[in-house]
């Protein structure tokens, strides 16, 4: 019998990894560094989407997998995007629009671990809006305060996270990225946009 309680592959050290990657991005944004922050998340989006297609490659899928992902999406898409939010100006009163987000992203997080991933035939496929699309609202978010006042970005937002919670919490299926190059893309294509950004900012 192993003297640990469980035995973790190198695909449960792909997902841990996202540990660093989100305490990085919480440490960024509160030393007054959000856009290197939100660098950082798209990374840490890049090693969650990675662990699942490294696994079914392996053939190493099991339920302990994916719970442990579940609970590192809870730090990478739900309380390290909440604190970016709050670093770029969504604060004080506005802060409660992120209550609506955390509520339905764990109700959606507790789903996803008791069915996993849905067949539609052509592929794999989400039951309701996955929690990633998170990191898009809010690099959409930081982009906006550069170009509107921050009570018409703060209102856009408050609508949008309203319209994402239901959305995470819609019985229908929701596009799942498969092909490796379109998830390099927009994972490495943000960070590196986002590095720019807070160079020339």
């Amino acid at each position: 019998m192993s003297a640990w309680i469980i035995h973790l592959n190198r695909v449960d050290a792909l997902t841990l990894s996202g540990i660093v990657t989100s305490t990085l991005a919480a440490a960024l944004a509160l030393g007054g560094a959000p856009l290197l922050a939100i660098a950082c998340l798209f990374i840490a989006m890049l090693g969650d989407a990675l662990d699942g297609i490294w696994a079914r490659r392996l053939g190493i899928t099991r339920v302990f997998g994916r719970y442990l992902d579940g609970f590192l999406d809870t730090f990478i898409y739900l309380a390290v995007p909440a604190l970016v939010f709050w670093q770029l100006g969504f604060s004080g009163a506005w802060a409660m629009g992120l209550w609506p987000l955390l509520m339905a992203g764990v109700v959606r997080l507790a789903v996803f671990n008791d069915i996993g991933n849905i067949d539609e035939g052509s592929g794999l496929a989400y039951l309701g809006m996955p929690v990633f699309w998170s990191i898009f609202l809010l690099a959409g978010f930081a982009l906006l305060t550069l170009l509107v006042p921050q009570w018409l970005a703060n209102s856009l937002l408050a609508l949008c996270l309203l319209a994402f919670s239901a959305a995470m919490l819609w019985r229908r299926a929701f596009f799942k990225f498969k092909r490796l190059s379109h998830i390099l893309a927009l994972t490495l294509g943000g960070a590196l946009l986002f590095c720019v950004l807070h160079g020339v900012l």
